[in-house]
């Protein structure tokens, strides 16, 4: 029994020890001088693959056989085997073997590695409005008994593709009589309006906003001399095109379009000359006004 013990003992001993030396034995370089050499495959090597490539992962055997030479390259975990008459010719197949080995391995670590992290592209500064002053003159048609001549100054803050704008308008008198009697009043009208603006272009802008006018009354005939202030105001609608450019400067035309909620009216008292208290209205706002423009424009 002792001496099957350690029988058994050195067998068991041999195989834990045998196998690893096996194993390092597949990964000793073995080149017959006749073939080649160590330090001739490592120069090929980095001749084609840079002074930094990785000679310490590749491992060359050429082991003669009763046919030939037995040919074995490692690179990492891989291994390729060949067999040829010439062992010169198997020498310099480990070399383009070894080049493929270790050319697929820097691919696949390389697709391996995760994309490096990337800043967002920055956002470029946002520029500052343009301002823009403008001279207008057109036709109001509406908001006083007869369609009359407007003067308009308008400024207006513009991004690319909105803005806000401000504008006064004058509309000069016209007067409402009787047919007959020739009684009625002389009206004329000062506004102003705040309007949101969308430009889908550089030479188009889409108008909304709001706008109010005084109307200034004096007394025709009956009534003379007496005056009076209405109003009129509600949301506006326009449409502006300016296509002519010249440098800073800018010209074209414009439409705009107003429905008043607020509509006043003017009235003359003993219109018929007694005094019964008795009202006669001259003139009422209507619901709608409009206005067409041609302007001129400063653009800094």
């Amino acid at each position: 029994m002792g001496a099957r013990s350690i029988h058994c003992a050195l067998a068991l001993v041999s195989t834990l020890v045998g196998a690893p030396l096996a194993r390092a034995a597949t990964k000793m370089d073995s080149i017959p001088a006749a073939c080649g050499s160590r330090a001739a495959f490592d120069a090929e090597l980095r001749a084609r693959l840079g002074k930094d490539a990785p000679l310490a992962d590749v491992f060359v055997a050429i082991t003669p056989r009763p046919r030939g030479f037995h040919l074995r390259v490692h690179a990492g975990a891989e291994q390729r085997e060949l067999e040829d008459p010439s062992c010169t010719e198997l020498f310099r197949a480990a070399i383009v073997i070894a080049v493929s080995m270790l050319v697929e391995s820097e691919k696949r670590t390389t697709s391996a590695e995760p994309p490096p992290l990337t800043q967002p592209p920055a956002r470029p500064p946002r520029s500052p409005p343009s301002l823009a002053l403008g001279l207008g003159a057109g036709l109001a048609v509406g908001t006083l008994p007869k369609p009359v001549l407007a003067l308009e100054l308008e400024g207006k803050l513009l991004w690319r593709h909105v803005g806000v704008g401000a504008n006064v308008r004058y509309l000069v008198r016209a007067d409402r009589r009787d047919s007959t009697t020739q009684q009625g009043a002389e009206l004329s009208a000062l506004g102003a309006s705040v309007t949101g603006i969308f430009r889908p272009a550089p030479a188009w802008e889409a108008r909304l906003g709001f706008a109010a006018q005084g109307l200034f009354g004096t007394g025709l005939g009956v009534g003379s001399g007496s005056s009076a202030t209405v109003w009129a105001a509600g949301p506006t609608l326009g449409l502006g095109w300016a296509p002519l450019r010249y440098g800073p400067i800018s010209a074209g035309i414009g439409a705009e379009g107003q429905l008043n909620l607020a509509r006043g009216r003017f009235e003359i008292l003993n219109y018929s000359g007694e005094l019964t208290g008795e009202r006669h209205v001259v003139y009422q706002v209507p619901w709608l006004a409009a206005g067409a423009f041609v302007r001129l424009g400063v653009v800094w």
